[in-house]
């Protein structure tokens, strides 16, 4: 049995910076069991229809302006795996999720950042899902809840996207590591919540966490919702686990949630 996960995927540079965050991830993959194939949630791929991405081999997003040129001369040539994404469309169908499939989306920096850093030599197959802002919590937990089954096929479920995230708070003058007070409780109404497994506090954190509106402006939910399909996918442990947390400029977290299995 895999776990599912959550990881924030942080700036676009995180592909070719190492700090604590990066041995971090690079740590997990070496923890964990070697995944068949991977599933992933990217809050850069937002679609009010659930889609299912379906080609063969993706090609690269650099979705991002402004950065050092040697980002976007970064590949990760990822294989899919059609026969995958044709099992994941059946298990949200019978959940009653409609679903279509995207055979030319490539990958993007949501999805790549986080594979590459984990398992750099892109030969484990994925299949990307699109998320949807605009459901209701109860809605994006359940369809996690319907990929569960996958779990047990030694496929790993992640969301990708990030648990505070705002642009508006960051600090670009922020001592590396230090973390505005704000931030930090929110996070730790969120890990109290999450380990505790509370969904109906979860369903309303934008009402009951503190500093919720600045964690997770409403203009910029994408990057919170991957926790919850994350968290959706292991609805049949219900056990949470925070693995690390850190902090760029200030209050961009670093978060990475483990849910169901021990890692290997």
């Amino acid at each position: 049995m895999m776990p599912s996960l959550f990881i924030a995927h942080g700036a676009p540079t995180l592909a070719i910076e190492k700090n604590e965050y990066t041995d971090a991830l690079q740590d997990l993959a070496g923890r964990l069991k070697r995944p068949r194939a991977v599933v992933i949630l990217s809050a850069h791929w937002e679609s009010p229809v659930q889609e299912i991405g379906s080609a063969d081999v993706y090609g690269t997003i650099h979705d991002f302006g402004g950065f050092p040129r040697e980002l976007y001369e970064i590949q990760y040539p990822a294989p899919g795996d059609r026969l995958l994404a044709e099992e994941t469309a059946a298990l949200l169908r019978s959940a009653g999720v409609p679903v279509r499939f995207h055979p030319a989306r490539g990958l993007d920096h949501g999805a790549w950042v986080v594979l590459r850093l984990m398992y750099p030599d892109a030969d484990i197959p994925v299949v990307p899902l699109s998320v949807n802002p605009a459901l209701a919590p109860e809605e994006q937990y359940a369809i996690g809840r319907a990929l569960s089954p996958l779990r047990r096929r030694d496929i790993l479920v992640i969301g990708s996207g990030g648990t505070v995230h705002n642009f508006a708070k960051m600090n670009m003058r922020a001592e590396p590591g230090r973390a505005d007070e704000w931030a930090v409780l929110f996070e730790e109404w969120l890990r109290e919540k999450l380990t505790a497994w509370d969904l109906p506090a979860l369903y309303r954190y934008r009402e009951l966490a503190p500093y919720a509106e600045w964690a997770v402006p409403r203009h910029g939910s994408e990057h919170f919702v991957p926790l919850l399909y994350a968290m959706g996918a292991a609805d049949d442990e219900r056990r949470a686990e925070r693995l690390h947390l850190s902090f760029q400029l200030g209050s961009l977290s670093h978060a990475i949630w483990q849910f169901g299995a021990e890692p290997a």
